[in-house]
């Protein structure tokens, strides 16, 4: 498959966060939290690769006298495009990560924003994870680069994190033909079972994803924040209340597994993966059909 040159403009060089409001966010965001990070960015690393495969190509004969030609390779580029509704470090990490490990070469975490400043804990989490290209946009600059990009040859994948980017991306992106687009369709509700008031490190999860709404059942603890309500003490009521997002012991995943997407136990309070994005979105592919001679 050929591979083309690619870079994103040379306009959004402009708008790189100064490097002191990294490192201000690095510091202030704490090694505990900083560690956590760095956990879940080692555990998608592990899911998702980093592939050793990162492109090739199959020939096949059939018994009908088709032949096929299969190639793949990883897109040109990538645009994990957030909003400012977006808080959590590993839900972002878990739409980067799997660019990186799949061997993406130009890779752009492009915020939209409104005027809000930037989460130290997000700056932080990009900087673990190695991401050195990253930009705050505005509404307008955001349509004039999925313009360009859309306008351009180049195969890409689009991750859309947000309701924000979601419209734009939504507006701007329909004839974009060798682009690939991903957006994930969670709540942002998550249920979690205390077998005992250590079951969970509720701290950790209140800075993870402090744009999420959780629901506690089981023993009652105290609270860390005001995105958490306490519900009672019911499993029943727990798996009741289930929607998309489950934080359960080991020993009650079983009752889970056919009403959750996404089930995280003890020591993943701050991790997170997207179970329906995968490795095939950062690829771009080509087919050929043709009759056996």
């Amino acid at each position: 498959m050929k591979r083309t040159n690619f870079t994103f403009p040379e306009w959004l060089g402009e708008l790189v966060p100064e490097d002191e409001l990294f490192g201000i966010a690095y510091e202030d965001v704490g090694e505990k939290n900083r560690a956590w990070m760095k956990t879940c960015i080692a555990r998608l690393f592990d899911w998702y690769g980093p592939r050793k495969d990162v492109s090739g190509e199959e020939i096949r004969r059939w018994q009908s006298g088709l032949d096929t030609r299969t190639a793949h390779a990883p897109a040109d580029f990538c645009v994990v495009l957030f909003d400012d509704n977006l808080l959590s470090p590993a839900r972002l990490l878990a739409a980067l990560v799997p660019a990186l490990a799949g061997g993406v070469k130009q890779v752009l975490a492009a915020r939209v924003y409104t005027g809000t400043p930037w989460r130290k804990a997000v700056l932080t989490g990009l900087e673990l994870a190695g991401q050195e290209f990253v930009v705050g946009l505005d509404d307008t600059q955001s349509r004039r680069l999925l313009t360009e990009l859309r306008e351009g040859e180049h195969t890409g994948s689009v991750t859309v994190l947000g309701p924000k980017a979601a419209a734009i991306v939504a507006g701007e992106m329909r004839t974009a033909s060798r682009m690939s687009f991903w957006r994930p369709r969670f709540s942002r509700f998550a249920t979690i079972w205390m077998e005992d008031e250590n079951s969970f490190d509720l701290e950790t999860l209140a800075f993870i994803h402090p744009d999420m709404v959780f629901q506690v059942f089981g023993a009652e603890v105290d609270l860390p924040a005001n995105n958490f309500s306490y519900e009672g003490e019911g499993f029943d009521a727990c798996m009741d209340a289930l929607t998309d997002v489950a934080y359960l012991p080991a020993e009650r995943m079983d009752a889970a597994l056919n009403k959750a997407r996404l089930l995280l136990g003890p020591g993943q309070e701050g991790c997170w993966f997207w179970p329906d994005l995968h490795p095939d979105h950062f690829q771009s592919h080509c087919t050929a059909w043709t009759l056996g001679g």
